[in-house]
């Protein structure tokens, strides 16, 4: 009797596909089976206790700007002066002891303390944005809701004046397509290398703003670490800077999209929550674990040897897909069914180990609040769509747009 031909191993490319970013959990048990089976799956890692060992393995780089760069060729590169110098500046992609100064410096200022008083600011943009909405019944809530709420938060945090926060949406969605796309364009990093142009020209205006008057936000803390401690260069300000008004400010949309999408998704599990609205904490993680908003991240051997049952040889890539780590079965049971009591929360969506996301309080407090306002100012929430588009990036996940409907009349 013939032996049935194995099925075809997946590929980082089917993540990329249409059916691959809008259910990036059936490529992930792909690779997760055929790893079980003892095929070869390469450089993708998919398995929980893998991925968080390799995370605090020194014998991995987050240097990856290289890597992301690469696909373009010198000539396309060397257009790229500017995209090179950010990015290598900031602190995700560095290693110690460089890693280590930026952090340390970016850590004292996310506090509890600031995670308190951020809170308030939260409170009540969130508040806001529901008062321009809630009498209309309709709205595509990503755009009025799920990225302005996080873009003016991060803008108060820095100093960013709220008129101006919405110049960084366009220049937000190309850089992140760029380190997300997997292999960039030579259009989309010209288009990165112009909006890098036009941020530097902001932010030089508002550093100089600064240093003429300082204040008590993140802005004015990483100006005084370059001019007094020099623990800063005007690069990794900038770099800094832009990474947490584009990137981080992104993922926090992600976040927020995602939560609503996936709640709407399971009206059961809805319910539940819109009756116990102590659940939220706990739904706030779950959310977190079942739809990251950050998928994947790569790191590079520093030298060959052997790393999570894989010869490498120094410089070749490994990539840790989160959002599989967060459905592995060998660590949370049932991991496809979306639980909101859930008791294990250990998940990886803010990463593991040194680079663990400095944010991470924050984005739990805004996540906490965007639900208990969203419960109470939008009955009956519903997806006004049959489907949405995703993100076409494999390292970040949320949809373009998020056509909600509900009752109107919730109060204030």
């Amino acid at each position: 009797m013939q032996e049935p031909t194995p099925r075809a191993l997946p590929s980082v490319r089917d993540l990329a596909s249409p059916e691959g970013l809008r259910d990036p959990y059936a490529v992930y048990s792909r690779f997760r089976d055929a790893e079980a089976a003892g095929r070869d799956i390469g450089r993708v890692v998919v398995r929980y206790d893998q991925i968080v060992g390799l995370l605090g393995d020194r014998r991995l780089s987050s240097e990856r700007v290289g890597g992301i760069l690469e696909p373009l060729g010198s000539e396309v590169r060397g257009r790229c002066p500017l995209v090179e110098r950010a990015l290598r500046g900031i602190v995700a992609f560095r290693d110690p002891p460089d890693h280590t100064r930026i952090r340390t410096l970016l850590a004292s200022t996310f506090t509890p303390r600031m995670v308190r008083r951020v809170a308030h600011i939260i409170e009540n943009v969130s508040k806001r944005l529901l008062d321009a909405v809630a009498a209309e019944g309709e709205a595509d809530l990503h755009r009025a809701y799920a990225y302005p709420l996080p873009a003016m938060v991060v803008g108060a945090m820095l100093g960013v004046p709220e008129s101006d926060l919405e110049r960084f949406k366009s220049w937000a969605l190309d850089i992140v397509l760029l380190v997300g796309a997997g292999s960039p364009s030579a259009q989309l990093a010209l288009a990165a290398e112009d909006h890098f142009a036009e941020m530097r020209e902001y932010l030089g205006a508002l550093v100089a703003e600064r240093r003429a008057g300082p204040g008590d936000e993140l802005l004015s803390a990483m100006i005084d670490a370059a001019d007094h401690g020099k623990r800063l260069s005007e690069d990794e300000i900038f770099s800094n800077a832009t990474f947490l008004m584009t990137a981080g400010h992104e993922t926090a949309t992600n976040m927020l999209s995602n939560a609503v999408l996936t709640l709407m998704r399971h009206p059961e599990q809805f319910e539940r929550l819109r009756r116990d609205h102590a659940l939220i904490p706990s739904a706030a993680e779950e959310i977190l674990r079942f739809e990251s908003p950050v998928q994947m991240t790569a790191r590079y051997a520093v030298e060959d040897g052997e790393l999570a049952g894989r010869t490498v040889k120094a410089g070749d890539a490994l990539l840790l897909f989160l959002g599989a780590a967060n459905r592995d079965p060998a660590r949370f049971p049932h991991p496809d069914r979306f639980d909101i009591t859930r008791s294990d929360k250990r998940h990886v969506a803010f990463g593991y180990g040194a680079h663990y996301c400095l944010g991470a309080a924050l984005a739990r407090e805004e996540l906490r609040i965007a639900l208990a306002h969203l419960l109470e100012r939008l009955p009956g929430l519903e997806l006004a769509a049959d489907d949405v588009l995703w993100q076409p990036t494999i390292d970040f996940r949320g949809p373009l747009a998020l056509p909600v409907r509900w009752r109107p009349g919730g109060g204030p």
